[in-house]
């Protein structure tokens, strides 16, 4: 993979990340102390800050270096999240977008930005000095109630936790103890029970025993698993649980903070300044013993000349100094008594026999496997591992269960859907090759072998199509997460209280539908939140929740996707929306006050329609609904809308589940060819010339029971012949949905349907709305396809 393959893997999981990561922030809004969700935050923000020090993006990394340490104060507790913490989180999550995006553009981040991002960082930075959560209450003298205990009392320790020491009792008592018993049989099953828990997350400490004694020699099976193994990990419960989840059942794991220290054991401490403290003098401890092994690797090198040599005693000084302890002084009255003079190999020897992890705490000593009683620490690059990190080191096809995904680029895919849209045509050619086989060369018996070989082309292309098609299905909750952010921000802009609903998030579509939802989704739910849902104050006088709701739902029903957006809010009132579009001249009034009410709220689909008297950010432009019907019947969808004054607003959205292969019945009017999508078709009959009513220049017939209104395709079109009854004196009748009435066109011949590619129509002729675009046929020619809504 070369660098420009890397950047664009980093844009993609950058890009993933900030969704989670939005969309994380807004769930721990309303559940702030969950420390499931704290921990998985915490753990995208900081896999995000990895991926931006890969790349040395300065600019991102420093803000979300500092998101990701403020989340950490706040998932250990120190912290409290509020309301200015997820406002400044969100801000910068914005910004690391917008930092991605120019990446994206311009394969760099400009030097500009570090002005911006040192003020992100600053913010948020400033925040970790926020008071820590508040204590719970004191317990009221005079209240009995209240003097209860308010944490449970501690669980007794299982007798297998006296196998490890008890400083964790006061190094780490925010730690989870775990025992982990391999099955006998696990060797048979392709496990590795050293591998699993040597690589445990945030692993402190492991104590390797036996399930049970050892048999005698002679009777034991080596084929057979008996060892036992305790570990003490400061990562959260959760990722320790994932980390064994394919052997959960051999597994017992308990919060540390949650058992009561064996006797004798230190107490925890008391504030969070102690255990940082703690921390830190730990980590000095950690840091002093590497640089201890830096100079006898030093020294070990060979060649050291004598001012090296004795560089390196100067430093070995300093850290026992630094050490101060009683073991680390006996040490430096030993080091005094070398020769002033002392080689490199007798001062590397000496180093290695006063190493300060001998000298001072069991805690740092090596391992030793051979002593089951001895527990050691791991090396931070091994402990402090992720549960990604570790899937990632152990590779998915380790887990059987694990479901593998192989990102391809979206160009890949639409690649596949031009060549299955060229196969499409291809094959439609084989029906004119067998009729020109037999109608101009008379060759019948070869005409029946293209139909079969076409029969089994179509099947093939058809379950490619599928099988396309399916890899091309996204869910639609991809777009409604980003209402959750919407929602959010617009009502505390407005002073509204308003919670979002959402259901049918899994239901899919393709792609392109999916993305072209987008917009007008966006556009309703705005409208729904400036003009839907009331103030709470005027809610409550109406007898309402001060909380308004607006629920987004989606299904799927037969080869339709529905997707519907109710709000419980003031509803629309149609004398209201009868007198703007008088104001507005957009209809007349004598016909606004012929409108039944249902009919009047269908106004607001008009362009240039809006009920706000003056112009804001959000409304008061009359762009809103009109783009919302135009953009979903430019992918063949429609839009419904209903509406009860006072009690809430209804809107439909009826959407195809794919835009890539259109159906399309063939219709023939004055000896050309047209096309018309069959989701729109409602029959085609024959209707004698008797049955044919007229009045005045209007044609009705009835069918069913039901008049329906004809019109002749040829005058629609200007097409200078009339339409052409057959032998019985019969015309062909298309009827076809025109809004919520169906209209029978007269035509000359129905020639079947066929699948098509339909292509736009572009340029000049862009401007004809009766047609929808066109499509190149099997046999070269252009079908024009109509668009019967805008026809009408």
């Amino acid at each position: 993979m070369n660098q420009t393959e890397l950047l664009d893997q980093f844009i993609l999981e950058a890009r993933e990340c900030l969704e989670q990561v939005g969309q994380r922030l807004l769930d721990i809004e309303k559940a702030p102390t969950d420390p499931e969700l704290l921990n998985d935050l915490f753990r995208l923000v900081h896999t995000l800050k990895g991926n931006c020090g890969l790349f040395e993006f300065k600019a991102m990394e420093r803000v979300v270096h500092a998101g990701e340490d403020l989340l950490d104060r706040v998932r250990q507790g120190a912290l409290a999240y509020n309301n200015d913490m997820a406002d400044a989180l969100l801000e910068a999550m914005d910004y690391t977008a917008q930092l991605v995006d120019q990446i994206e553009r311009d394969g760099k981040i400009a030097a500009s930005a570090d002005g911006r991002s040192t003020q992100l960082a600053s913010a948020l930075r400033a925040l970790l000095n926020a008071p820590p959560p508040a204590p719970p209450i004191a317990a009221a003298p005079s209240s009995q109630a209240a003097a209860a205990p308010a944490t449970e009392p501690a669980s007794p320790c299982p007798a297998w936790v006296e196998a490890l020491p008890d400083q964790p009792w006061r190094t780490h008592p925010q730690a989870v103890i775990w025992r982990y018993q391999p099955e006998p049989e696990c060797f048979f099953k392709g496990e590795d029970p050293w591998l699993l828990a040597r690589q445990t997350p945030g692993l402190l400490h492991l104590h390797v025993g036996t399930q049970t004694d050892w048999p005698d020699l002679a009777d034991a099976d080596c084929y057979r698993c008996n060892l036992s193994f305790i570990g003490l990990s400061d990562a959260p419960l959760a990722y320790v649980e994932d980390h064994f989840r394919c052997v959960a059942e051999q597994l017992e794991v308990l919060p540390l903070s949650r058992l009561a220290p064996p006797s004798g054991a230190a107490q925890a401490p008391t504030s969070t300044a102690e255990q940082a403290a703690q921390r830190h003098i730990q980590t000095l401890r950690q840091r002093a013993l590497q640089i201890w092994d830096d100079q006898v690797q030093l020294l070990n090198r060979g060649g050291a000349r004598p001012g090296t040599v004795a560089a390196v005693r100067r430093a070995l000084h300093q850290l026992l100094q630094a050490l101060s302890d009683d073991t680390a002084s006996q040490a430096q009255d030993s080091m005094a008594a070398l020769p002033a003079d002392v080689s490199a190999a007798a001062l590397g020897h000496w180093a290695a026999a006063h190493r300060p992890a001998d000298l001072a705490s069991t805690e740092d000593s090596p391992p030793e496997v051979t002593d089951p009683g001895s527990p050691w620490p791991m090396p931070a690059d091994e402990a402090l591992t992720s549960p990604g990190q570790d899937a990632a080191r152990r590779g998915a096809g380790d887990d059987p269960a694990h479901h593998k995904v192989l990102k391809v680029g979206q160009e890949k895919i639409d690649r596949l859907m031009d060549l299955i849209g060229e196969m499409v045509v291809a094959k439609n050619a084989l029906p004119y090759l067998a009729q020109r086989a037999e109608t101009h060369f008379q060759q019948r018996e070869l005409a029946r072998e293209i139909k079969a070989q076409y029969a089994v082309i179509n099947r093939i292309a058809e379950d490619m199509q599928h099988a396309i098609m399916q890899v091309r299905m996204m869910p639609v909750g991809t777009i409604f997460q980003r209402f959750g952010r919407l929602v959010r921000d617009i009502s505390r802009k407005l002073g509204k209280d308003v919670q979002l609903v959402i259901e049918g998030e899994d239901t899919e579509a393709d792609k392109n539908v999916i993305e072209s939802l987008a917009d007008p989704l966006i556009h309703i739910i705005r409208n729904s939140l400036d003009h839907g849902i009331e103030m709470p104050d005027v809610r409550t006088r109406a007898g309402k929740a001060a909380q308004g709701t607006i629920r987004v739902s989606a299904r799927q029903e037969s080869d339709r996707v529905l997707i519907e957006i109710n709000d419980d809010g003031a509803g629309i009132d149609p004398q209201r929306i009868r007198q703007k579009a008088i104001e507005r001249g957009l209809i007349p009034e004598d016909k606004a006050q012929t409108l039944s009410d249902t009919e009047a709220v269908q106004l607001i689909f008009l362009p240039g329609f809006s009920t706000a008297d003056t112009i804001s950010d959000l409304s008061g432009r009359g762009v809103g609904m009109d783009v919302v019907r135009t953009a979903v019947e430019r992918i063949n969808g429609s839009v419904e809308l209903s509406s009860q004054f006072g009690k809430g607003t209804c809107l439909r959205l009826s959407l195809p589940l794919s835009m890539a292969v259109t159906n399309v019945m063939i219709i023939e009017a004055a000896g050309r060819r047209f096309g018309v999508p069959m989701d729109l078709i409602v029959e085609t009959v024959r209707v004698h010339t008797d049955d044919i009513h007229h009045f005045k220049q209007a044609r009705t017939t009835v069918l069913r029971g039901r008049i329906v209104p004809l019109q002749a395709l040829h005058d629609l079109l200007a097409l200078e012949a009339p339409p052409v009854m057959n032998e019985d004196s019969e015309y062909a009748v298309l009827v076809v949905r025109a809004g919520h009435e169906s209209v029978g066109l007269l035509v000359d011949l129905f020639h079947g349907s066929s699948d098509i590619i339909l292509k736009p129509l572009e340029g000049v002729l862009a401007g004809l709305t009766g047609f929808a675009g066109t499509a190149l046929m099997g046999d070269g020619s252009v079908l024009m396809v109509l668009n019967p809504k805008e026809l009408l």
